[in-house]
């Protein structure tokens, strides 16, 4: 199993700046969200997977001094190579899938992870093109944006 650490403060000031500004939802969580490096990244496919997010495991609050809602685990060796604005995006990427939602009745809050509003495979594209919308085929130019080479 690869290492693990806490991020560091300054990790914890880019999430509640970006909280700050995007994500009022969170405002009274970002202290319930834990972010954590682990040592590299996974592939598939000869994909980099940059980070995950996931709810808090209920376990997690036997061991920690708090009951976390989300962790957000990231890649230190992709984490590292990225520029302070792609380390920007990274972690809204993965605060856009932290939600929280409180019931006006009771006070209670719900929070989930929310799934990206875009998912789709390039063959899928390749083949129908944006068949879920416009229906529009993919030009090269699109395809190049979206895929590379």
């Amino acid at each position: 199993m690869a290492d693990l650490w806490v991020a560091g403060d300054d990790v914890y000031n880019t999430m509640r700046d970006i909280i700050a500004h995007h994500h009022p939802d969170l405002a009274m969580h970002d202290d319930e969200i834990l972010i954590v490096f682990k040592e590299k990244a996974s592939e598939v496919d000869g994909t980099k997977i940059l980070g995950k997010t996931a709810k808090a495991a209920p376990l997690l609050a036997l061991v920690a001094d708090k009951k976390y809602k989300f962790v957000i685990t990231l890649a230190a060796d992709e984490w590292s190579s990225l520029t302070q604005a792609q380390q920007k995006a990274l972690m809204d990427h993965h605060l856009c899938a932290c939600r929280a939602q409180e019931n006006d009745q009771t006070g209670n809050t719900k929070t989930w992870v929310q799934p990206p509003d875009v998912t789709f495979y390039e063959d899928e594209i390749r083949r129908h093109g944006f068949w879920r919308t416009s229906g529009a085929p993919a030009s090269d130019g699109v395809m190049q944006e979206l895929f590379g080479d």
